[in-house]
């Protein structure tokens, strides 16, 4: 069995990506989408996650910082996870369950190989860039939403796995991943992350394509380690 993660609002508290080097160039949370929407609205071919690593990129720059790998790791050992995160992947590490773990995010997979989940889980799949002297060129792999589907693929390749699969997602960048893994029977699981989470889940849900709905909670005693260790046993029966 291989369980697959989103990262940000999945894993932990957060629906966007917390990097501390936007916000050491001033940026909340609000004042990044919005200047990434207007980026979308001023060159209307440009996608959603090109347009967010585009004004990554330009923020800074005018703010005097290089794209390198240090700054922009800056902070990723830092991370906040959801109540339990660490403690369940020790748990139901692969080598002592049988079950492997990866995570596949949209935003940058050298941040998340900083955290400290990263040595506890099987793989991560994010965004790459191409690297010279330290300093992060184009982008390499851009990880969209629909392409969050081919590495699923990928890893059903490489686990010569076909259907024993659970999704882990929070929200409606998840809605591909989450259409394929239920239509070659694996399982979804959402997970609610924030006030607007029973909206997402509803709409998301129309088609009867999520299996589980939980709070974002890891801990030794929550449902989602109850459930897991339930999928273990059941695939050993």
């Amino acid at each position: 069995m291989i369980i697959i993660y989103d990262f940000d609002g999945t894993l932990t508290p957060y629906s966007l990506p917390q990097y501390e080097i936007i916000q050491k160039c001033g940026y909340t949370d609000e004042m990044l989408m919005k200047r990434i929407y207007e980026e979308m609205q001023k060159e209307s071919t440009i996608g959603l996650y090109n347009a967010f690593y585009k004004c990554y990129r330009d923020i800074l720059t005018e703010n005097g910082f290089e794209m390198s790998r240090d700054n922009v790791c800056l902070g990723a050992n830092r991370v906040k996870f959801n109540n339990g995160v660490t403690e369940y992947f020790k748990k139901f590490q692969s080598s002592k369950t049988g079950v492997k773990h990866y995570i596949v995010t949209s935003g940058i997979k050298y941040y998340v190989d900083e955290t400290e989940i990263s040595g506890i889980v099987d793989g991560i799949y994010g965004v790459t860039f191409i690297e010279r002297d330290n300093i992060l060129q184009n982008i390499d792999v851009l990880l969209t939403d629909e392409k969050k589907v081919d590495i699923i693929k990928k890893l059903q390749n490489k686990n010569n796995e076909t259907n024993q699969i659970i999704y882990f997602g929070d929200g409606l960048t998840d809605k591909f991943a989450f259409e394929y893994v239920h239509n070659i029977g694996g399982k979804n699981v959402f997970i609610a992350s924030n006030k607007k989470s029973m909206d997402n889940f509803q709409k998301l849900n129309v088609n009867g394509i999520i299996d589980e709905y939980f709070e974002a909670d890891f801990g030794i005693d929550s449902k989602i380690n109850e459930y897991i260790q339930s999928q273990i046993l059941a695939e050993k029966m």
